[in-house]
């Protein structure tokens, strides 16, 4: 893997409202995100990035969780 030394900027085939973002790395770990056409840029770290994506995942699996258990109920339920 190489490591960051300067700034990178891309172009994203993801749209939001109609615009395509622009996503920057910055050295030691920054990220700035922003609508293409526009002035302003979000910033934050990569460690809330990740944090956020472990969040993400977490309410992923507790709801799928809860699903399945629902699913059960109802069919011992409609077994009764």
């Amino acid at each position: 893997m190489t490591t960051l030394n300067r700034k990178v900027k891309r172009l994203t085939a993801a749209a939001y409202r109609g615009r395509n973002i622009v996503i920057q790395l910055e050295p030691p770990s920054i990220i700035r995100v922003k609508e293409k056409g526009r002035r302003f840029w979000y910033e934050t770290t990569v460690e809330a990035v990740f944090s956020m994506a472990g969040k993400q995942y977490a309410d992923k699996i507790r709801k799928e969780r809860q699903a399945k258990k629902r699913a059960l109920k109802r069919n011992r339920r409609a077994a009764q």
